[in-house]
């Protein structure tokens, strides 16, 4: 298109100019059915330009302010020539996130995708939209990478910005994050509590009323205890010992305090030492201020890190298993040959595995990759297997087949790993009835799902977003024969309706690639599952709490800054930053994504997707920008050399 520009500005503004209407069809089509009143006689062509007419939205994407925006923005990123790589980088991505996005809206909407597929019409405008989506995205990312990029490290305001004021260090930041924090300590006072944190505090005192696991789980004759590992179970000791110890002394509001002022200290410190190390990478301080200012006053960060739940806890052990993995990468030496970093990585994958059932799995998976990419060197190899290895063995041997069999507390149920197959069936009986099924189908599905052989049950048992009310029927006294033949069903199902299970399946995850977002994003004060333990708010922490509350979701539902409280979002600038990687050939950098990657891959087949597991990859965020950084300065390097 340079040339196009160069040479022939008419046909080139043209360009632009059909361009702009695309993009601008793309972002004020609505997806909802449109009908034409009974009045209005119209067929052929002019019929579709009135449903098109209707089906626009009422918002600001139809001024001609967003379109003469929308304009100059092309005319001024189609212009450029970009590389055939980034061409190709863009392309995919462009097109991968136009659909996604597509598919969330209508998920949102309608939980089904009867306003893409209901008609051709809708096919259509569904179309225009992934195209419009598809131009702009595709010109961004390219600009963002072969201009953007360039023309920030080239900036002398980046290189020279340095407050005379404030120094980054490590006690700084900590002092910062902290002080920024102390409102959110005040108005949520003593904590948040979760239903799981509920749970595992049940498990401790041993009250069947109150341990809902107790009821999906198993237990050996000889237990003496509710304790299981459906939850992690270091962590359900620890906030149950100091549940314990409140009650014994009368007071459970001020043990539940120490225990989230102990998680919050800990939390502040792991981000501090994340700023602190992005700082010795040498990223320009203005990029190390703005990591600081997330983790201060990101207000999801803060309310997490008060709420009582493994996930706070785990997102900072995936922070410090990030940075080690980031070390490896950078410096061999810094690892092999340090006695701190070895120690960091050690403990950090134990607490990573320690705190939930996903970090067992990461870390196989990590310690086969380290394994291959040091095969060559027995000393590194067997550095490897001590500082990766030992902690699998201490968890998935030690704790997970000798002392948890020793002391009679079984593993969680395997309902969990079922989520996925279980939403599938449960949707299937949805769109399908019994006419979907064969004789006896529905009798082995009942086996396992325990719906009474009545299809009706099942059907409201279903939320295409969360699969909880499938999976707590689970029948957990099922045989290894009953599992079998349910999944010998399910495969069958499948064959026949293969668009259903992808269908179930896109919904469930839909908050992890949709940029809207319907569902309340943080827990708010203790509620009722601490009100089972006498654990309550004092009146005097309503006012602010309700105030900070009434801002986020304020916030979540701005059309401007709405995007930054979604899951959706987040991934997507993660898989740019893996997209930029790709881009500038710097594929080790690879590695240091995997614990994101991973635990996103498992996430999807959750039970449910939220923002609670998000938050676990979304503080790591600062680490994979810091990555892309360093990847534009190892590549500008490579050219000057060249």
């Amino acid at each position: 298109m340079s040339g196009l520009y160069r040479k022939h500005k008419l046909w080139y503004l043209f360009y632009i100019m059909c361009l702009t209407f695309v993009t601008s069809c793309a972002l004020g089509l609505s997806l909802g059915k449109v009908s034409l009143s009974k009045g209005t006689k119209a067929t052929g062509v002019y019929k579709v330009i009135l449903q098109l007419q209707k089906s626009y939205k009422n918002d600001s994407t139809n001024d001609l302010f967003v379109l003469l925006l929308l304009g100059i923005v092309l005319f001024f990123l189609v212009r450029r020539e970009y590389s055939r790589r980034s061409r190709r980088c863009s392309l995919v991505f462009s097109i991968g996130t136009s659909i996604l996005l597509l598919l969330g809206r209508a998920f949102y909407r309608k939980n089904n995708l009867d306003d893409i597929f209901a008609s051709r019409f809708t096919m259509g405008k569904a179309l225009i939209i992934v195209v419009g989506y598809c131009i702009i995205i595709y010109y961004i990312v390219n600009a963002c990478m072969e201009y953007v990029l360039p023309k920030l490290k080239a900036s002398s305001f980046i290189k020279k910005f340095a407050p005379k004021r404030f120094k980054v260090s490590i006690w700084t930041c900590f002092a910062a994050i902290v002080i920024a924090w102390l409102p959110y300590v005040i108005a949520t006072y003593p904590c948040n509590f979760t239903p799981d944190a509920r749970d595992e505090v049940a498990q401790f005192l041993g009250d069947e009323t109150i341990c809902k696991t107790y009821r999906s789980i198993i237990y050996p004759e000889e237990a003496k205890t509710l304790l299981n590992n459906h939850h992690p179970i270091t962590y359900t000791i620890v906030i149950g010992t100091f549940a314990k110890v409140g009650l014994s002394i009368g007071n459970i509001t001020i043990a539940m305090f120490s225990f989230t002022m102990l998680q919050m200290l800990f939390l502040a410190f792991v981000y501090s030492y994340t700023v602190n190390y992005i700082k010795k990478l040498e990223v320009p301080i203005i990029f190390q201020l703005l990591t600081l200012g997330f983790f201060m006053f990101y207000p999801v960060i803060p309310m997490y890190a008060l709420t009582i739940t493994k996930d706070s806890l785990y997102g900072g052990f995936m922070i410090l298993v990030t940075i080690q993995l980031f070390k490896l990468i950078r410096s061999e030496d810094e690892i092999f040959y340090s006695k701190k970093e070895r120690c960091i990585l050690f403990f950090s994958l134990l607490g990573f595995m320690l705190l939930r059932n996903n970090g067992f799995y990461i870390g196989c998976v990590l310690l086969v990759v380290l394994l291959i990419k040091y095969r060559k060197s027995l000393s590194k190899l067997k550095d490897i297997g001590l500082l990766i290895g030992i902690p699998i063995v201490l968890y998935g041997i030690v704790l997970l087949k000798i002392v948890l069999p020793l002391c009679n507390i079984p593993e969680g149920s395997p309902r969990e790993m079922l989520s996925v197959p279980f939403q599938q069936v449960a949707r299937y009986a949805v769109e399908w009835g019994e006419e979907g099924f064969d004789d006896g189908e529905i009798e082995t599905l009942n086996k396992i799902l325990c719906f009474d052989n009545d299809l009706e049950v099942l059907k409201k048992r279903y939320d295409p977003i969360v699969s909880d009310g499938v999976k707590n029927h689970f029948n957990k006294y099922y045989t290894k024969e009953e599992l079998k033949e349910f999944m010998v069903v399910w495969a069958k199902l499948l064959v026949r309706h293969p668009g259903t299970y992808v269908t179930a399946t896109l919904n469930n995850i839909s908050y992890y690639y949709s940029v809207d977002y319907g569902k309340g994003i943080v827990y708010n004060g203790t509620g009722s599952p601490g009100a089972k333990f006498g654990l309550r708010n004092p009146a005097f922490t309503n006012a602010p709490r309700k105030m900070i509350i009434t801002t986020i979701n304020a916030l979540k539902d701005s059309s401007m800054l709405g995007w930054a409280f979604s899951v959706g979002p987040w991934n997507y600038l993660f898989l740019i930053c893996i997209v930029y990687m790709v881009y500038t050939r710097q594929y080790r950098y690879a590695l240091m994504t995997m614990p994101v990657v991973l635990n996103l891959l498992i996430a999807i087949a959750g039970p449910v997707a939220y923002m609670r597991y998000a938050i676990e990859w979304i503080v790591v965020l600062p680490l994979f920008g810091a990555m892309v950084w360093i990847c534009l300065e190892e590549t500008a390097k490579k050219s000057k050399l060249q």
